[in-house]
């Protein structure tokens, strides 16, 4: 069985208390981020999967120099943002049949550490982040498609606010709010060796309704979005696959403060970059590496991410 998910927490709180102090009147539309996704965390053959117990290990590491804003100009000052993240994921499916296919479940444990730094102040945050579990994920039977063999997958994700969270801290490791972030994802091996795996997300978030300070609201909501992360892969040799991959977000409404739409809210990354893949028996280790750009309203930087998976 092939899952995978990637869960970070962006430092957005710094980039509001950068707001305030370079525009007294903007306060009241500081920015609220979008809650961590999956962005490049899976990539190849990501979509092929069946019946039995798996265990992955997902740690990453996120860069990023520059904060650009809803214009996609670079925020003035010094800011960066550097998180570690390191997601624990089980998952099992039972050997049975359920619509065709096999239904399944899984958890993923997150444990985050960042530090960020703006012209408002710098501050860093270790610990759990917000845990995210699936009661239905369902792996279609292999099929044929233009005569090569096509895998795909639905799963439910949910994303519940357990997280560590303090609304007066500069950065933290939860996001204090439900998210129900579902995707679609396939695999088709256009030929013995060349592959192509693509993972399509929705995102809606409830309402935060501790926000910090500086918001001026009792209640915040990030908008709602989409992204997807794409790869195509060429095998070596059976054990080795080499290939490029990419992700893409984009939100498609506006983020809320007390109900009301927040102008110029809405974020947006691309990336693209290299990886590879090693198949062992019942393991598989791997690496991407990423580069950010078409960047609005989140820190811009390089994503490197690694694999380490076993299946029963």
């Amino acid at each position: 069985m092939k899952r995978g998910s990637v869960v970070r927490r962006a430092a957005w709180i710094a980039f509001a208390l950068l707001s305030a102090t370079t525009d007294r009147s903007a306060r009241a539309q500081e920015h609220i981020a979008l809650p961590p996704v999956n962005l490049g965390g899976t990539s190849f053959m990501d979509g092929v999967g069946g019946p039995g117990l798996l265990l992955r290990e997902g740690p990453g590491v996120f860069d990023a120099q520059r904060f650009i804003d809803a214009n996609g100009a670079t925020v003035p000052g010094n800011n960066s943002l550097f998180a570690f993240s390191s997601i624990t994921l089980a998952a099992y499916m039972p050997p049975f049949k359920v619509l065709g296919g096999n239904w399944g479940v899984e958890v993923l444990v997150p444990v985050v550490n960042a530090h960020v730094t703006t012209p408002a102040g710098s501050g860093s945050a270790t610990g759990i982040g917000d845990v995210t579990f699936s009661p239905l994920v369902w792996q279609a039977p292999t099929v044929s498609l233009f005569g090569r063999p096509f895998s795909e997958r639905l799963d439910l994700d949910i994303v519940a606010p357990t997280g560590q969270y303090d609304s007066s801290a500069l950065i933290t490791a939860g996001s204090n709010l439900w998210s129900v972030n579902p995707y679609y994802a396939f695999s088709w091996l256009a030929t013995d060796r060349i592959e192509t795996s693509w993972r399509f997300h929705y995102l809606w978030n409830s309402a935060n309704n501790s926000p910090g300070p500086g918001y001026e609201a009792t209640s915040i909501q990030p908008g709602q979005a989409v992204h997807f992360n794409g790869a195509a892969s060429f095998a070596i040799v059976p054990a080795l696959r080499v290939g490029v991959a990419g992700y893409f977000l984009r939100q498609i409404t506006d983020s809320q403060a007390n109900g009301r739409s927040v102008a110029g809210s809405r974020e947006q990354v691309a990336a693209l970059g290299s990886g590879f893949l090693i198949i062992i028996g019942v393991l598989q280790l791997g690496m991407n590496a990423y580069g950010e750009f078409a960047v609005e309203n989140r820190p811009q930087g390089t994503r490197f991410t690694a694999v380490a998976m076993a299946a029963w």
